[in-house]
C-alpha cells in the first residue's frame, strides 16, 4: 500500500478543528492539514482572537512571535496539542501549556544545515566586506579606498562558537573543513568527549573564548542562562579586529550594548538574523550601523526547511489528533492528559 494511502487510512477521518495561527511555510502542507480537519486561519492575529480561536480548536500551529500565554488557553478546553512552526519556542508559554493540559511539540534538526550555511555566509561577508565592497563598485569616490577595507582571511583564524549543539557542531565542520580553523567553543552542557570528537577545543570560560576568537558565532538556545548572556562586558573583551553572528535568538545579545559596540569599535562588525523584537521598528538604530549586516530572519528558511517544517507541524498535529504520540513533544509528561480530550476513537 502506498504510505499516503495508509496515512490517510490511519487518521481518524472525523472533522477536528485546527487552528493556524500565522502563515504556514508550505502550500502542501496546508493542502495536506484541510483534507482531514477544518483550518481556521488567523494571519495576524490579536491575543483575544487567538484566544476566541483556541475555544473551539483540538489543536494549532503557531508562528513565532504569536503568543501562547495562560490568556489564549483560559478558555481552550477542547485543545489538544499547539505546534510551533518551526523548533523554537520562544513565544510558547510550555508551563502555561501544561498548566492547561495541551500538548507542545516542535520540529528539532531541520534547520541544521540552512543555518549553518547561513551563518558561515554571514562570517564570509564580513571578513571580506562584501557588502562594503558592493558600495565601492556603486560609489566613485569609494573605488579608490578598496585597499582600505581590512579584508581578513579565514584560513587559519580562530573561530569561537557558544553553543554546541546539532547547528554549532554543523558550524564546526564547515569552517573546519572549508578554511582549516581553529574552533573552540563554549557549551557547559557538551561533553570533552564530545567536542573533541568534532576536533573542536572546548573551553569552561566564555570570556576566554571572546577573547581568543576572531569570529564569534552564536548557536545556544533562549534559557535562563543564556538569556542576555552577551552584553556590555562580553563585547568588550573581543578583539577590536574580531566579527559577532548571531542565527540563535535575538535575546541572546543584549542588542543596545552591541548598537554600542559597533559605534563606538570595541569590535569590528556584526551580522544578525535574530532580534530583541520582531519585526524590526523603523527607528532602530540598528539600520544607521554600517558594520552591521542584518537579515530578516530568515537562516533557517531554505525551500527545502520550509517544507520540511510545514509537513513536520502538520503530522504531528494530525498523529496527535488521532491519539498517537506525536514524535517531538516539547511536554511529553501532558501527553496522556491531552489525549483525554478526544473522543474515543472507534
Amino acid at each position: 500500500m502506498d504510505p499516503s494511502t495508509q496515512r490517510r487510512k490511519d487518521i481518524d477521518t472525523r472533522r477536528k478543528t485546527v487552528a493556524l495561527i500565522g502563515e504556514i511555510y508550505h502550500s502542501t502542507a496546508l493542502d495536506l492539514l484541510r483534507e482531514h480537519v477544518d483550518v481556521v486561519v488567523l494571519d495576524n492575529p490579536s491575543s483575544s482572537e487567538i484566544a476566541e480561536a483556541f475555544m473551539n480548536a483540538q489543536g494549532a500551529i503557531v508562528r513565532y512571535p504569536f503568543p501562547v500565554n495562560d490568556l489564549v488557553l483560559a478558555q481552550a478546553s477542547r485543545l489538544v496539542v499547539v505546534a510551533s512552526s518551526g523548533r523554537g519556542t520562544d513565544s510558547i508559554d510550555i508551563d502555561a501549556c501544561t498548566r492547561h493540559g495541551v500538548a507542545v511539540v516542535n520540529n528539532p534538526g531541520l534547520g541544521t544545515l540552512p543555518v549553518s550555511e547561513h551563518a558561515m555566509g554571514a562570517m564570509l561577508a564580513l571578513a571580506r566586506r562584501l557588502f562594503e565592497c558592493a558600495r565601492a563598485v556603486r560609489e566613485p569616490q569609494a573605488w579608490p579606498r578598496r585597499t582600505q577595507l581590512d579584508i581578513m582571511d579565514l584560513h587559519g583564524r580562530t573561530l569561537g562558537i557558544v553553543g554546541l549543539g546539532l547547528i554549532g557542531s554543523e558550524m564546526a565542520r564547515k569552517c573546519r573543513a572549508a578554511f582549516d580553523m581553529n574552533v573552540i567553543a563554549y557549551d557547559p552542557h557538551v561533553s570533552p568527549q564530545l567536542a573533541e570528537h568534532l576536533g573542536v577545543t572546548l573551553l569552561p570560560d566564555l570570556h576566554e573564548l571572546l577573547r581568543r576568537s576572531d569570529v564569534v558565532s552564536l548557536h545556544c538556545e533562549l534559557n535562563a542562562q543564556s538569556r542576555g548572556m552577551i552584553g556590555e562586558a562580553e563585547l568588550r573583551q573581543m578583539q577590536a579586529r574580531a566579527f559577532l553572528v548571531n542565527t540563535s535568538r535575538g535575546k541572546v545579545v543584549q542588542q543596545a550594548a552591541l548598537v554600542r559596540a559597533l559605534q563606538e569599535g570595541w569590535i569590528a562588525g556584526a551580522a544578525l538574523d535574530v532580534y530583541e523584537d520582531e519585526p524590526l521598528s523603523s527607528t532602530t538604530p540598528l539600520f544607521a550601523l554600517p558594520n552591521l549586516l542584518l537579515s530578516p530572519h530568515i537562516a533557517g528558511l531554505s525551500g527545502d526547511a520550509l517544507y520540511q517544517l510545514a509537513h513536520s507541524a502538520v503530522r504531528q498535529v494530525l498523529d496527535a489528533l488521532s491519539a498517537r504520540r506525536p514524535a517531538h513533544l516539547v511536554n511529553p509528561n501532558v501527553w496522556d492528559e491531552a489525549r483525554t480530550r478526544l473522543e474515543p476513537i472507534h
